[in-house]
């Protein structure tokens, strides 16, 4: 239910998004356990030494707690446009900026072989990435509070500028995320190295959780007056006790510091491993390497589907932004991620003991009809949502309930795809070229999660009818107002029944005449109905590829090289 779905990241920034955001870093950690069993793999089978590396598990928790910081606050925005009342369409324009944690096998290899001995092959990428991170939050933070807070509206071109601003941000935090899964695996010592994937999940979680779930509660100005404030006894104001100029100045210094520090006093390990096929190629290989992949018989049939299996899910990314549009307030939407937090960390957990059987995609598409389910659901629940609101126009208790539950709901079958869809992908990638094979088949996936969620809210926007409303006391108050004739403000009416609230401009007239854009007809609802037959028709065709992949020899997953 969350539309800031981390599937990807997000896509799936979803929790989707953060599978498939942490899947990279335990991808490489299942090959170096299970590569080609010399002296230094079979060292990885010893005992965890936790103490003997507690200050580096410390230290990789903060790297990616940091990274988690500009994550979660592209991931809020959705939510601060939905209570101004941004178009769809525009929310699929910002939508792109979650896109690079999603593509950055683009530009991984040059990570993982362009670097500066001096420096450290990692330092080399992360502290420039986290000094432009600090930089660009530093100097953007008064542009982003003119635009979200000051001004009364956020227009499309606002819109365009803030998704250019958030992706280069993502952007340089998902290279940030290469050089520290890069880093993990050399940064600790080999018998302890699992853990890499334990600091990605937590600090990951924790710097979403505090760059969403704690930005929108503070920045609230409502929670804040009503909450906050009169404890502390200071009167209400126009802004939340926390501000995004504030936030992100903060934050902004916060890496800047904390790089400098980690530049000076954190030394890296001299690595020049050459254990793996991948650690002897070079960057033009290892392109050629990706391409050998993809041309993989196989490797067509999974990636086609891995591009359509979430089209029926496609409406998931909106359904807070319709809560939001339905009347309930953003940050209560926020602080339902503090039960759900703990929930959606242990579920994987908890999943795992049953995805790890010889045919994991069996599990995959059987509980596909259940997450079919779930989201028609939820987009039921959406319809029913204005039935709870009480006399004074707030929801109840009970609604939030509901709402915890059905998100915990869609959770459970969320969760067992994702962890199965990893499963499989452990089992058939080549091992001795397994970082570069994983990491494709988790780009693959993360597009097809992303694509179905940025196209349905364009087609949402562009098939929904609109039309402009007023009623008879807004009639009366706004000809009281304006002194107007009755006659000139027929000319008005006139002028409201031909406003189709389609652009802009036509919702800010539609606003000054007293009127109210409200729905003819929501393509919302229509879109639910569209995709419930979409993940049918799939799962009866796809039930016979997914056993076709199930039976393929791992020979024929594995490359022949000829380079």
């Amino acid at each position: 239910m969350n539309s800031l779905n981390k599937e990807q990241t997000s896509t799936d920034v979803e929790l989707n998004e953060l599978h498939s955001i942490e899947l990279d870093i335990q991808d490489d950690v299942f090959l170096m356990s299970s590569g080609p069993h010399n002296d230094d793999t079979k060292s990885i089978h010893l005992k965890p030494n936790i103490k003997k590396d507690l200050h580096n598990i410390i230290f990789l928790i903060f790297l990616y707690f940091l990274q988690g910081i500009p994550l979660g606050l592209t991931g809020s925005l959705p939510f601060i446009f939905g209570s101004r009342n941004v178009s769809y369409a525009d929310q699929g324009t910002f939508s792109l900026a979650f896109w690079p944690f999603g593509l950055k096998l683009l530009w991984a290899p040059l990570v993982d072989s362009l670097f500066i001995k001096k420096i450290g092959r990692r330092k080399s990428w992360l502290v420039p990435m986290q000094y432009t991170i600090g930089i660009l939050m530093f100097l953007f933070s008064n542009y982003a509070h003119q635009l979200l807070e000051v001004n009364e509206t956020t227009s499309g071109s606002d819109i365009y500028v803030l998704t250019i601003l958030f992706f280069i941000l993502t952007f340089f935090a998902a290279t940030q995320d290469i050089a520290v899964d890069g880093w993990g695996l050399t940064i600790l010592a080999k018998e302890n190295v699992s853990w890499a994937s334990t600091c990605n999940s937590v600090g990951q979680t924790a710097g979403w959780f505090v760059g969403n779930v704690v930005f929108l509660v503070l920045q609230s100005a409502n929670f804040s007056n009503n909450y906050i404030r009169p404890f502390f006894g200071i009167e209400a104001q126009q802004f939340g006790i926390v501000t995004i100029e504030g936030f992100m100045k903060f934050f902004g210094l916060v890496f800047l510091i904390t790089t400098t520090l980690v530049l000076f006093f954190k030394k890296e390990k001299d690595c020049d491993s050459t254990d793996s096929l991948e650690d002897t190629l070079t960057l033009t290989q290892t392109y050629q390497l990706v391409l050998q992949i993809i041309n993989l018989s196989c490797v067509k049939k999974l990636s086609f589907l891995l591009l359509t299996s979430k089209i029926a899910f496609g409406l998931q990314s909106m359904i807070y932004l319709k809560l939001i549009e339905k009347g309930v307030a953003r940050e209560s939407l926020g602080i339902l991620a503090i039960p759900l937090t703990p929930f959606e960390i242990v579920l994987p957990l908890l999943i795992s003991r049953f995805s790890n059987g010889p045919k994991p995609l069996s599990i995959f598409i059987n509980t596909y009809p259940f997450r079919i389910l779930s989201s028609s659901i939820m987009v039921f629940w959406v319809f029913l949502t204005p039935g709870f609101k009480n006399s004074d126009g707030q929801y109840g208790m009970l609604f939030f309930i509901c709402c915890i539950l059905i998100n915990a709901f869609n959770s459970i079958w969320n969760t067992t795809q994702s962890v199965t869809l990893m499963s499989f992908f452990t089992r058939v990638s080549d091992k001795t070229v397994g970082g570069t094979y994983m990491t494709l088949l988790n780009t693959i996936s993360n597009i097809g999660t992303s694509w179905p969620s940025t196209v349905s809210l364009y087609i949402v926007d562009w098939l929904s009818v609109k039309v402009c409303t007023y009623d008879e006391i807004s009639y009366g108050a706004y000809l009281n107002k304006t002194k107007n004739s009755t006659l000139e403000f027929k000319k008005i009416l006139s002028l409201i029944d031909m406003n189709t609230c389609s652009n802009d401009v036509q919702k800010l007239e539609c606003s000054n005449y007293n009127g109210r854009c409200e729905y003819k007809i929501d393509a919302f609802y229509i879109l639910g109905i569209f995709f419930i037959i979409v993940g049918l028709v799939w799962t009866v065709y796809f039930r016979k590829v997914i056993n076709k992949l199930q039976s393929y020899p791992k020979t024929s997953w594995k490359l022949k090289y000829n380079f």
